[in-house]
């Protein structure tokens, strides 16, 4: 895959908001998926430390997909430079893999799931760098899925100031923000790269990924 990449880096192509805009699906990573996010981004840029930010995705991973307790589905993202925002979706779901193998794989719990939704704001594409501040951050319902008991009531579908609390957090230095480099742009794919240079590739996704209602800024 490394020299996939190298290889793509000597091809000449065009970095434009048009090329970018619309809706992506990621399809590969070679670190953890869910660091595709700008939430992530921009804890990795916080902890400015190779090592540190790769450890603590290796323990926050660990401590997520302990025993199959939560799991990663798609991951999509909008970028729409008419309002300067950078959407990121992933899907996760909770206790699907809670079996009991001795018992004929009898299922211990139900399933549950919803849909992260993050928003970052002040999108600007400077020559091959996409830069955004993160702003909120909310879990939706994903159809098919039963929503979390009691935990859908007083928090899901609504949007929390994640800008606003790390402001406020004495050992953050600087507002949330966060930047990742095009390595490769064509109309139907996109290659990223974070600060360290850890690849996600995007498609186009065949079908829409993303409800306009449950991404909605209100």
């Amino acid at each position: 895959m490394d020299e996939l990449i190298d290889a793509l880096k000597d091809f000449n192509f065009e970095i434009s908001e048009k090329l970018l805009s619309g809706e992506w699906e990621l399809i590969f990573s070679n670190v953890e998926l869910f660091r595709s996010s700008p939430f992530f981004l921009a804890i990795e840029k916080a902890l400015n430390d190779e090592f540190k930010s790769n450890l603590f995705f290796k323990l926050h991973q660990l401590q997520v997909g302990s025993f199959g307790i939560s799991t990663i589905g798609r991951i999509a993202q909008k970028i729409d430079f008419d309002k300067k925002e950078f959407i990121s979706t992933f899907d996760t779901t909770i206790f699907g893999l809670t079996t009991i193998p001795i018992l004929g794989w009898f299922k211990l719990f139900p399933t549950f799931g919803g849909r992260v939704i993050t928003l970052a704001s002040d999108l600007v594409l400077r020559n091959n760098l996409l830069d955004m501040n993160l702003q909120k951050t909310k879990v939706s319902k994903v159809d098919g899925l039963n929503k979390i008991p009691l935990f859908s009531e007083l928090l899901m579908d609504r949007w929390y100031p994640v800008k606003e609390v790390w402001n406020k957090l004495p050992w953050n230095k600087e507002s949330p923000n966060c930047q990742v480099s095009i390595v490769y742009l064509d109309d139907e794919m996109r290659i990223m790269q974070d600060m360290y240079g850890s690849i996600f590739i995007y498609i186009r996704p065949s079908i829409s990924l993303l409800n306009s209602n449950s991404i909605s800024n209100d």
